[in-house]
């Protein structure tokens, strides 16, 4: 890719995420006024306004759009180098993900314990929900498609940090308006700010510096859903942390 064109998609790109951040403060809006949570779900990531707007359609299917727009061919994105190496690193990155949140555990397995075909088909879409809705359009949006731009143009330091602000600062307008509990309290901006802009900046970190080291867009993927998957779970089958 050569300067010119990195220079005017990264202006396409650094536009839309700033666009995004008014998106998910719009349909923020919508879930305190019409709540639709997926099977009950206790929090507001689950429901169906974040799931299939916030996330599927504004973070995955549009930037895809665009993106193919531009001359890419959104097949080269999904590309795995199916050896022992890269599957060893990805499962490695599931479970450390999955050992962040590990205080989630005890609860989950005795949700399961006591419950039924209910319980099971409620764990099996929390399972789910955390990778289509946030590791890969996240990761896709973030880290292949805005980091690598501000790379090449900025050079590696400035495009992790930078993309790394741009991905905590989404977050901010959900949180604000619907937190409650270990992301931060909604209205209160210090709550905010420690319990998650705070912490996803420094998660954003850790993944693009993974980005920039291994170029496995299913490596970070793979860390992604492992951090979310269990609090995701938690919230389908009603637990609180």
């Amino acid at each position: 890719m050569n300067s010119k064109k990195s220079i005017n998609e990264l202006g396409i790109f650094t536009i839309y995420s700033l666009l995004y951040i008014f998106i998910v403060a719009i349909f923020s809006v919508a879930i305190m006024h019409f709540p639709m949570p997926i099977l009950g779900a206790r929090n507001f990531t689950e429901d169906v306004w974040y799931v299939v707007f916030i996330k599927i359609i504004f973070l995955l299917f549009i930037p895809l759009f665009i993106y193919s727009k531009l001359g890419h061919k959104i097949s080269y994105i999904f590309k795995i180098k199916s050896n022992w190496k890269t599957c060893t690193a990805m499962a490695s990155c599931y479970f450390f993900g999955i050992l962040l949140n590990s205080s989630y555990l005890a609860e989950i397995n005795r949700a399961i314990a006591n419950g039924g075909i209910i319980i099971w088909i409620k764990f099996t879409v929390g399972l789910l929900l955390p990778l289509v809705q946030a590791a890969v359009p996240e990761e896709i949006f973030y880290r292949y498609i805005l980091q690598t731009r501000l790379e090449k143009v900025f050079g590696s330091i400035f495009g992790i940090f930078l993309s790394s602000l741009l991905f905590a600062s989404f977050h901010f307008p959900s949180r604000y308006l619907l937190a409650s509990g270990v992301e931060g309290s909604a209205g209160d901006i210090y709550s905010i700010l420690t319990g998650t802009i705070l912490p996803v900046f420094v998660i954003g970190i850790i993944l693009g510096c993974l980005w920039r080291r291994f170029r496995s867009i299913w490596i970070l993927i793979a860390l992604h859903y492992g951090i979310d998957t269990l609090p995701s779970i938690a919230s389908l089958l009603q637990i609180d942390k």
